[in-house]
Order: structure tokens, then C-alpha cells, then sequence
């Protein structure tokens, strides 16, 4: 088969395309929505003249020109919904306190000092008078007993100050805001326990009430039938995708061993309930209307188990999927797998545009498009004739496909690999259609007091075996390989280095050589420029709230200050993401002093930890370029900046809130001397290459 001839085969790849065009660039240079309605508009007009003008249609030549329009008509359809989209997530905000009501979109998650849910805004109190607005935000409210006796749908009035989220500016750490707005969240708010109070209860309907509370009766059965602590956390988030309280320590270990993505319901658990469906109600084919039927009994089966889940977004998203891909079989379109997967992505992303920019969305896809493509030729290497090592090799290839598609995400996400992948495959995948089904007979059985319990055992015993066989296969000798990277750049020439092995594999042209060469040297390139680049010199202060982190880097060296109170988790999430990205290799860590003086090139830092009589004398002595002020370390302002006018000023995320409003007052706003790490987000330079 053709490259040509897979898209005839496939027609709904040809509008894809176009529309993820339309939506990255509206995310990445702001294409304003009137273009959208023009292209749209246009390609409309083009589209009309080829349909009503015969010779236009049937005309070899001019179909290029056809194909133009579609792909304009695609485009604007694609920056049209996600403008649409954003515009709806704006809500007005103001430096005061405001009055919000509206209603609670998710079970409320306990976090340090607070719980958390979001919430869907539908009026706002301005001057006396209710303003409907329609927008989500995320709600911290302090810890109570009333939270937590709140649900899906109660309706909420309270008295809060909206925030726009931002991120603390580290560089190279995880994009919070971003990860939000493809929640279709922009602010955040927290609230005491005397500035709210709940007004209603859920609504009379609601299927996201309803799934909440069947996600919630069936949970209450797996506690009422003996299982509890850890084996309820696993079994909890492997059947329903409910990871509350779950101990960071079991994510920390099924991550390690690559079985991290069954903690979370999406497209496997879906894709091993449509598979045993699909292989149960096979025998339906051989009556006359019994494709129908198996798959109004398949769609029946997937939306069942979204709506046991909680409808969670991932779920959705895959029941989607998948839906799509038994309405080809029922219609028996001639058209592969890949025009159904291509359907329900256009769908997908037409009704959620921001869903092209989800982790979840982008390896569901990869990895069942990987699956499809990869597996069958995997297959055929090796015949086995024994149906037991049958299916195990079948296992073994779809694993080995679904980590080919989902790869380099992996590593430009979490930037480790998990060496036993395969090992963790056999048990985890195998064991997850099995809890599921028997979690659902359960559910089933739960009047029947025997029946319900020897069931909740069985349950039981197999989530422990299982995690047992984890945590073994976590603990072999290199399990895992950490401190992998990929930049933005590498991750999209990995992926076409990928799809020209696959041209080439599968249509043998020398274009598809070409290409691989290509794309072998693009990748290459940055290395190449880095050699010839001169070593940088920068210093940092990091934005770590309540903690003291400053890092200087000279080449691939880097030398990290920290304070004594810094913890494990808060040095790997913000000094590792950098330390990866910037491809430093050696790197030392130092525990800050009261009265901390560095020399980097011509340029003269002082960390100040603490009030000195002779800090000034100290600070004349050395002429300072940068000075950064740490808790207990603030100086007389007047001082520094009558003494040192050319000094730049950092103050960093240690100080307290109300220490640094008093020394930054509204005299010193715009002084380009003065920089509040909590404020501005981490300060970051490059010093002088002067040795």
C-alpha cells in the first residue's frame, strides 16, 4: 500500500491533520478567531464550486486545489473552537475580595492544610448586583469538617480573591498554569472555613452526580468487604481511577516498574474491556443482525463502565475512541482501524480542542496506533502453536509495539525509562482484566453477604500478589533508567525520525531514505552548535516557596546552594528538571551560610542569611554585583542602594509575605534594581565570561 493510498483509504487523516494544525497554531502565535471564520468561509466557497461545477470535480489536475480547500475549512474550524473555548475561561477578577456561587465539578482532595476541587463559577456579586458569568477555578478551602461532606454538583456561595495561576518561573519545571488550562482552568482562589457556605445540594440530574455516586457506592463495597489500606489504594485507582490518599510511595514504585499507567483508568482499561467483549460476543456474527447487536452491546459495556468511573476525562476520551471503532465494525466500513481512530480524534478535538495539549490524549493515540501498526508484523515473526505461548507472545507484542508509539513522550515527560516494562506487562495487564471483571461481579453480588465477601478475599488477595510482584520487579538491579531528557526540538524530530522508518518499512520509497537521513542530521544539529558555543556563566535563584535555592552554572558544571530546611522532593522537582534540560553533568550541592560570598568570573554575588554588624563594611570590601537576601538576611534598604546604586537586589522565596511588602513599598514599583523571586518568579542571568 501507497502513502496515497492509505488516505483514500482513510479520508477523515486528510481532515485531521488541518484541524491539529489550526489548534497548535492558535495555541502558539494567537491567531485571532476572525481568521478562523474567514479560512472556514473560504474554504467553504471552494469546496461548494468543486461540488455544483462537474468539470471543476472530475478534473485530474485541479484536485490538489480541492484538497486546499478542505485543509483551509479544517484549519479555521480547528483555531475557530479553540478561541471559542478560551474566551470562555476569562473571568473577571479585581484586587478585593469578591463574591462568587456556583457549583462543585469534582470530589474535593485532601491536601496539606486544605482541600481542593474545581469549581464552576455561574455568578459573581459586583456593586450589590449578580453577574452571570460561566467559568472554572480551582478552590482551596481550609480544612473542615463541612468540606468534607461535600459532593459532585452542591452549590457554593463564598467570599474568596481570584487569582490568575501562575507558575513559579523555574526554569525548566513542570507547567502547572499550562497543565490547567487544558483543564479549562486559568484561576485560583483560597478560602477559610468562614467565607463559604453551601446553598444546595446536587442537582435532581446530572450523569457527572450520578457517576460520581455510583464511583462512590461501588468504593464503600470494596471497604464493606474487607478490603482496606494499600490493597484498597490499588485496586481503588486500577478499577475506577480513584487515587485520593494513595501513598506516594506505591506511584513512586509501580512507575519504576512501567506499570504506573494502570494506576490510572484510560485507554488500556477500556481497550482490555473491548477486547474480552468483543471476543465474548464474537459467536454473534453468524446470525443475520448480530453485528448490530454485538456492538449496541459493546457500546452499552463501555459507557457503562465511564459512567462507574465517574466519567472521568481520560475515560471519556477512550470510551469515545473506542466507540468509533465499533461503529466501523457494525457499519463494516471497508476503511481500517486508522479512520476510526482518526473520527474519533476529529470529534474529539472539534468539541475540546485543548485536548491536543493533554498527556493522556497523546499516548492514548500513539499508543494504539502503534499498537495497530506494530503488532500484526510482530506477530508474524515467530508461529507458535500452542495457544497458551500464543497469547503470551501476543502480550509480549503488543507491549513491545505500545512502547515504540509512546517512547519518547515517556522520556520528555518523565524522563526516565522503565528497564522491565515487559515484565511488568505479564502481571499487570493480565491481572487488570481480571480485577475488573471481578470488581464488576462483585458490584453485582454485593446483596449476597457470602458471596460479596469470598469475592472481596479473592480481590484482595490478588491486588496484594500483584503488588507484591511489582515491588519485587521494582527492586532488580537497574530497573529503571533515570535522568533521561528530551528537548521539545528532539521529541519532534524523534517522531519523524519514526514515521520515516515506518514509510520506509512500509512503502519502500527513496524519499523515505531521504528523509531518514535527514531527520538523522536535524537531530544532531544542537549537539553540533553547543561545541562550538562558549561555556555559559549564570546564576539562579530559584522559587522555591518558603526555602532558599541558588544555583551557579559555568559550562556543564553546576554548583547548587541550598538551605538546611530544603527537602529531597522540592531539590528533584526543581533542580533536577533544570540540571537534565541543560545537559549539566557535573553537578555539587552546598548548604547555605549565614553570610555566603561567590566569585563567578568578574562578577561578585553575597547570599545574606542574617543581620552582621560588619555586613556593610564586608559589602564595601567586596563590591557586590548581586546580592540575594534570604530569611533573616534583610538589610537596611536605604543602605544597599545608597551604598551599592548599581547592585541588583533578589530577594528569595524564603523571606515571609509580610517582610517583603514592607521593603517592597509602592515608592520602589518599576525600579529595575529591585527582584521579588516570590513574585516575579525564579531570577535568572548570565554573569560575565570574563575570567
Amino acid at each position: 500500500m501507497t502513502f496515497r493510498e492509505l488516505l483514500r483509504q482513510n479520508p477523515f487523516l486528510r481532515l485531521l491533520l488541518p484541524v491539529i494544525i489550526g489548534i497548535s497554531l492558535s495555541d502558539i502565535i494567537n491567531i485571532p478567531q476572525v481568521t478562523g471564520w474567514f479560512l472556514v468561509l473560504f474554504g467553504m466557497f471552494g469546496v461548494v464550486l468543486f461540488v455544483v461545477i462537474p468539470k471543476l470535480r472530475k478534473s485530474y489536475s485541479l484536485r490538489s486545489l480541492f484538497g486546499f480547500f478542505v485543509f483551509a475549512l479544517c484549519f479555521g474550524f480547528g483555531n475557530i473552537r479553540y478561541n471559542d473555548i478560551q474566551s470562555r475561561m476569562y473571568l473577571p477578577i479585581s484586587k478585593s475580595k469578591i463574591i462568587l456561587k456556583g457549583r462543585v465539578l469534582d470530589t474535593p482532595t485532601e491536601k496539606g492544610r486544605s482541600y481542593a476541587f474545581v469549581f464552576d463559577v455561574q455568578n459573581i456579586k459586583v456593586s450589590d448586583k449578580w453577574q452571570k458569568v460561566s467559568g472554572k477555578t480551582m478552590i482551596y478551602l481550609q480544612k473542615d469538617t463541612k468540606v468534607k461532606e461535600l459532593g459532585v454538583g452542591d452549590l457554593l456561595v463564598m467570599k474568596t480573591e481570584l487569582q490568575r495561576v501562575k507558575n513559579a518561573g523555574n526554569p525548566h519545571e513542570f507547567d502547572y498554569a499550562s497543565y490547567l488550562k487544558t483543564q479549562h482552568i486559568l484561576y485560583a482562589a483560597y478560602t477559610d472555613s468562614l467565607s463559604w457556605k453551601q446553598i444546595g445540594r446536587g442537582a435532581d440530574f446530572s450523569i457527572k452526580v450520578l457517576a460520581s455516586k455510583w464511583r462512590d457506592h461501588l468504593l464503600s463495597i470494596y471497604r464493606k468487604n474487607g478490603i482496606q489500606n494499600e490493597s484498597f489504594d490499588i485496586l481503588a485507582a486500577l478499577t475506577l481511577g480513584y487515587k485520593t490518599g494513595m501513598d506516594p510511595e506505591i506511584k513512586r514504585t509501580w512507575a519504576d516498574a512501567g506499570a504506573m499507567h494502570v494506576l490510572a483508568v484510560s485507554g488500556l482499561h477500556v481497550g482490555i474491556i473491548y477486547m474480552i467483549m468483543s471476543y465474548l460476543l464474537r459467536f454473534l456474527a453468524r446470525f443475520k443482525y448480530g453485528g448490530y447487536l454485538r456492538g449496541i452491546l459493546l457500546l452499552l459495556t463501555l459507557w457503562t463502565y465511564a459512567l462507574l468511573t465517574g466519567m472521568s476525562p481520560s475515560v471519556m476520551r477512550s470510551a469515545t475512541m473506542f466507540s468509533f471503532i465499533v461503529l466501523g465494525e457494525m457499519l463494516k466500513r471497508s476503511g481500517s482501524i486508522y479512520n476510526s481512530l482518526a473520527i474519533s480524534a476529529f470529534f474529539l478535538l472539534l468539541i475540546d480542542p485543548f485536548l491536543l495539549f493533554t498527556v493522556g490524549f497523546q499516548f492514548s493515540y500513539l499508543a494504539v496506533v502503534s499498537i495497530v501498526f506494530f503488532q500484526p508484523q510482530f506477530d508474524k515473526l515467530l508461529y507458535i502453536g500452542n495457544p497458551i505461548l500464543k497469547k503470551l507472545w501476543q502480550l509480549t507484542t503488543v507491549s513491545l509495539a505500545a512502547q515504540i508509539g509512546t517512547f519518547p513522550l515517556a522520556i520528555y515527560y518523565f524522563h526516565q525509562f522503565p528497564s522491565y516494562f515487559l515484565l511488568s506487562g505479564y502481571v499487570v495487564i493480565i491481572m487488570a482484566g481480571i480485577l475488573i471483571y471481578l470488581s464488576a461481579l462483585l458490584l453485582l453480588l454485593s446483596p449476597i453477604k457470602i458471596l460479596s465477601e469470598s469475592l472481596g478475599w479473592i480481590l484482595r488477595n490478588l491486588v496484594e500478589g500483584m503488588n507484591f510482584l511489582i515491588v519485587k520487579i521494582q527492586a532488580l538491579p537497574g530497573s529503571v533508567i533515570r535522568e533521561l531528557s528530551l528537548s521539545q526540538y528532539q521529541l519532534i524530530f524523534t517522531y519523524f525520525l519514526l514515521f520515516s522508518m515506518i514509510s520506509l518499512l512500509s512503502f519502500k520509497r527513496k524519499k523515505a531514505v531521504y528523509a531518514f537521513v535527514i531527520i538523522l542530521i536535524g537531530i544532531q544539529l544542537p549537539n553540533t552548535i553547543r561545541i562550538f558555543q562558549v561555556p555559559k556563566k549564570e546564576i539562579l535563584v530559584f522559587n522555591s516557596s518558603g526555602h532558599s535555592v541558588v544555583g551557579f552554572v559555568k559550562g556543564n558544571q553546576g554548583l547548587f546552594l541550598v538551605d538546611k530546611r530544603i527537602t529531597p522532593e522540592i531539590s528533584d522537582r526543581i533542580i533536577q528538571p533544570f540540571v537534565l534540560k541543560e545537559n549539566i553533568s557535573e553537578i555539587n550541592f552546598d548548604t547555605l551560610r549565614p553570610i555566603d560570598i561567590k566569585l563567578m568570573g568578574k562578577d561578585v554575588v553575597a547570599i545574606i542569611g542574617k543581620r552582621d554588624n560588619d555586613l556593610e563594611k564586608i559589602l564595601k570590601f567586596i563590591q557586590p554585583d548581586y546580592i540575594v537576601l534570604r530569611l533573616g538576611g534583610l538589610q537596611s534598604k536605604k543602605m544597599i542602594t545608597k551604598e551599592f546604586p548599581n547592585c541588583k537586589m533578589i530577594l528569595d522565596a524564603s523571606i515571609y509575605r509580610g517582610d517583603r511588602k514592607k521593603y517592597f513599598s509602592k515608592e520602589n514599583e518599576g525600579e529595575t534594581n529591585l527582584f521579588d523571586v516570590q513574585e516575579d518568579g525564579a531570577y535568572f542571568c548570565a554573569l560575565s565570561t570574563v575570567n
